[in-house]
């Protein structure tokens, strides 16, 4: 199954950086508000879109092509997307018999993928239970099965805190917000909004 990057703790704690797009998005959410905001309600508002930025490139990625499912009967000239590999999307371009002692009779496909040009060759047709078939892509943007963002926050806050306060206090754009008691809001040089009073 596939790992989601928001949901692991490698992302949160080694690589989410506030980018210029995420102090848009949360310039964004004080203008819709129109009162200052929390660390704590920022955070979580931003790890929602994070989710929902996550969610709306796997559907873009589903929609290049079939997922690619070891039992699923293949054809030279289909289209696949695997999941497994980042959503890397590649052709069938060979099919032939085959046998795995663990698996029995089956059929080899051999994949090239888009950009890279590499060949790799899978399963197709096989009847025994592999882990890749429990998924048809409906599971990979099921949100039900996934952290909420008050969860992801209370695992992650401190990592989560301080990229956000970092952010807010420190980077080019810090003249755009301004804490007073704890709340954020607009900074005197905010440029796109009206200035928020307490």
């Amino acid at each position: 199954m596939l790992q989601r990057q928001t949901q692991t703790a490698a992302f949160w704690r080694d690589q989410f950086e506030i980018s210029a797009n995420d102090l848009d998005f949360l310039y964004d959410l004080l203008l819709e508000a129109q009162q200052p905001m929390t660390v704590d309600a920022f955070a979580q508002l931003l790890i929602r879109e994070y989710q929902r930025r996550e969610n709306v490139k796997i559907e873009q990625e589903l929609a290049k092509g079939e997922i690619y499912l070891p039992k699923a009967e293949h054809r030279v000239g289909q289209k696949l997307v695997f999941p497994m590999l980042d959503f890397a999307v590649g052709e069938v371009v060979q099919m032939r018999a085959g046998h795995n002692p663990e698996h029995g009779e089956l059929n080899v496909i051999t994949v090239q993928f888009a950009g890279s040009g590499e060949t790799r060759e899978f399963a197709s047709d096989l009847d025994t239970p592999h882990r890749l078939n429990q998924s048809d892509g409906v599971a990979l943007v099921d949100k039900n099965a996934l952290l909420s963002e008050s969860e992801i926050y209370s695992l992650y806050s401190a990592e989560i805190d301080e990229s956000l306060l970092f952010a807010l206090e420190e980077s080019e754009r810090s003249s755009q917000f301004v804490n007073v008691e704890g709340a954020w809001m607009f900074g005197r040089h905010a440029g796109r909004g009206p200035r928020l009073a307490i």
